[in-house]
């Protein structure tokens, strides 16, 4: 009868264990991390002899419902779905910047042009002129206010981070605890569940942070690394942590480093992924960086747009117009940095440069543009003289004859040029302007030759027809322009000399079978203020006939050009270019000239009222309201495209869960079922022991 006591005394023990660990389980039913537990019992068999009886049931263990496989996936779910929550929630943020309407650029450049056409249309209005500069006042500050906002965004981002990475490394310390406390068995199964959920709740923890994948040894103790390989940068090994900082790169304030083990041997981190940590640096990196960019583009184009017409036109006084936005320092985002550099409204460029006489001409003579002459681009395959002195500025360099220019002096790419020419191996140095004006050399007018020399191919405007040797070999007042001054030393080496620059580019040809010429130069770079005397140097235009005009410089009386017209054409000289109304008649003659009345003129500010819709501004992207609004619309693709991945990813993580929850969870209908069970088993175990005493009581009695 013993051992029936014993068997039910067994029995009574394993089934109040059973009891417990599901009263346990649904105690825990709410709490997080938490892995259903199971009381796994074996049979208590000893050897009877030849009839053996069971003597009981013993425990075998506490299990822990667990499934690495699905933990791990949804741990790497986590990941990706905070990181993808993270890039969503700033890009919003960032496009409400920029979508809120007090803080939309396009409403303020709209102002600002609108002032400028108001200008245009009274161009002497004080009033008109303060207005404009007010407007440009507040086109700055909405540049540095969006510019302000952004970089709030930054200092926010880089907060939000350093934060959060403070939580990864006081996790991975509690981690390390929780490794110390593993170590004290040899095999996860004998270590207690709740410690090992807090293993697991914790890499939880951490991969919402930033992905994580970690290696496990037999008694559940994990060494966890950064990224998704198991090996390199480890944060926590057995029971050392170690911590993760952030820090704003030295070169590049706007980009961040991260760094591990910065205390001990700190190593930069590049291969973070996953996570907030990582969905925010995304932000910073990609749609937070490509706004700043834009909207530095955008600032840029505006202000060089406006400073370039500002700067070609004349202001009340009569003057070239200057920067009307300028930057505090140029190192800085230009929007953050733009400020307004006219200080009254007299300042502003409302004029062009030049009037057009039109001396009782029946057609009519408009100009079209006009900006100080700069360097003349060369045609396919010249070759400038900087770039013949390119290796030694001091070198004498012999150049064997040819056909074609052997260099070409740019016009406005020199100033007080000094030519040396030694033609004592034989050759001739011819140098022509491209309209044909014979300026040094032999004369060619009689010469075969010169059908080979002057041709269009060659750089000219003009063929032969137009040859003019008027300026040949000519001196100071009597040379072209009266800029050319030519001398020879005793051992015959000529110099060209060229006093200050002109706007002409000046053909070099070397001349002669089988021989060659030796070249020596020298020359200082060229003047901003000598190019704007240039363009607005007074030019006569006269027409011949209807289809040939002459160009003379009235204050050198020079005939700079004889050029053909056809209906259309566009006549261009010292940085203007002006068109005819209607078609030109012999005796028609026009006088481009400084303009002596500024203030009252507007053609200017028509220019400038233009960039409104100017898409050239922005290389063709679109005006200024476009280029704004595609700024707009490239960080709405980014928000659309987070919240897809997003949502994408919060039903892959709901899955992943679903799957851990369906091995880990605890099922209160499984319980209770459970209960119940253990319940009656118990019950059933309480009444063999009272049959075993009853039995007992009845042997007892028998005395």
């Amino acid at each position: 009868m013993a051992d029936l006591l014993s068997i039910g005394t067994s029995g009574i023990n394993v089934y109040r264990k059973s009891l417990s660990t599901v009263g346990n389980n649904i105690a825990n039913v709410d709490t997080a991390g938490y892995s259903r537990q199971t009381h796994e019992t074996i049979q208590d068999v000893q050897d009877g002899g030849k009839i053996t009886i069971g003597s009981g049931v013993l425990t075998d263990r506490i299990k822990r419902a667990y499934d690495s496989y699905a933990t791990g996936a949804y741990r790497n779910s986590t990941s990706l779905l905070t990181q993808q929550d993270a890039l969503y929630s700033y890009a919003r943020k960032l496009e409400n910047v920029l979508g809120d309407k007090n803080m939309s650029l396009t409403s303020a450049t709209d102002r600002f042009f609108a002032a400028a056409h108001d200008l245009s249309i009274s161009p002497s209005s004080t009033t008109a002129r303060e207005a404009l500069l007010d407007e440009g006042v507040a086109v700055v500050e909405r540049f540095k206010s969006l510019s302000s906002q952004f970089a709030q965004i930054d200092n926010d981002s880089f907060v939000e981070i350093e934060n959060r990475i403070n939580e990864l490394n006081t996790l991975s310390k509690q981690l390390a605890v929780v490794n110390q406390s593993l170590l004290q068995k040899a095999d996860i199964n004998t270590q207690p569940g709740g410690l090992v959920d807090q293993r697991d709740q914790l890499l939880q923890k951490m991969s919402s942070l930033v992905s994580i994948s970690t290696s496990q040894k037999d008694n559940g103790v994990v060494t966890v690394y950064l990224g998704s390989s198991a090996s390199g940068n480890t944060i926590v090994d057995v029971t050392t942590a170690r911590d993760l900082s952030v820090e704003r790169n030295a070169n590049d304030p706007e980009k961040i480093n991260f760094i591990l083990d910065p205390f001990g041997k700190p190593t930069v981190v590049d291969n973070m992924s996953g996570g907030t940590i990582s969905g925010i640096r995304d932000f910073r990196n990609e749609a937070l960086t490509q706004a700043r960019i834009n909207l530095d583009v955008i600032a840029t184009g505006f202000m060089n747009a406006v400073n370039e017409v500002q700067k070609t036109g004349f202001d009340a006084s009569g003057e070239f117009g200057r920067d009307m936005f300028v930057v505090e320092n140029a190192t800085d985002r230009v929007a953050s940095v733009m400020k307004m550099a006219l200080s009254g409204g007299d300042d502003i460029a409302t004029g062009a440069p030049l009037m057009i006489n039109q001396n009782g001409s029946l057609s009519a003579l408009k100009l079209s543009s006009w900006a100080p002459p700069s360097v003349n681009e060369l045609n396919a395959g010249e070759r400038s003289i900087q770039s013949v002195w390119s290796s030694d500025p001091a070198a004498s360099i012999a150049i064997d004859a040819g056909d074609t220019p052997a260099f070409v002096i740019q016009g406005n790419s020199t100033r007080d040029l000094s030519l040396s020419i030694d033609e004592s191996g034989g050759a001739v140095v011819q140098v022509f302007t491209r309209d044909g004006r014979h300026i040094f050399g032999s004369d060619l007018e009689n010469d075969a030759s010169l059908v080979g020399i002057m041709t269009k191919g060659n750089g000219f405007k003009t063929d032969v027809t137009g040859y003019n040797n008027t300026y040949l070999n000519a001196n100071e007042l009597n040379s072209y322009k009266d800029a050319f001054e030519i001398t020879t030393d005793p051992q015959g080496v000529k110099t060209l000399n060229i006093k200050g620059q002109i706007t002409d580019d000046l053909l070099v040809f070397v001349t002669g079978n089988g021989t060659s010429a030796e070249f020596s130069g020298a020359w200082y770079p060229p003047e901003e203020s000598l190019n704007k005397q240039q363009m607005v140097s007074s030019v006569r235009i006269d027409f011949i006939d209807s289809s040939t005009y002459t160009i003379t410089d009235e204050t050198t009386q020079t005939s700079i050009a004889t050029r053909s017209y056809s209906s259309g054409d566009t006549i261009e000289l010292n940085g203007w270019k002006a068109v005819l109304e209607n078609t030109p008649v012999q005796g028609d003659r026009f006088t481009i000239s400084l303009n002596t009345a500024a203030r009252g003129d507007n053609r200017n500010m028509h220019v400038m009222t233009a960039l409104q819709t100017d898409r050239a501004v922005f290389q063709g992207r679109g005006n200024f309201s476009e280029v704004y609004s595609d700024l707009i619309n490239e960080l709405g693709s980014v928000v659309v495209q987070s919240s897809i991945s997003r949502d994408a990813q919060q039903v892959l993580t709901d899955e992943a869960k679903q799957a851990r929850d369906s091995v880990s969870a605890v099922s209160l209908d499984e319980e209770a079922a459970d209960l119940l069970r253990f319940q009656q088993a118990y019950q059933a175990s309480a009444q063999v022991i009272q049959a075993a005493n009853k039995l007992f009581d009845s042997i007892l009695a028998l005395r």
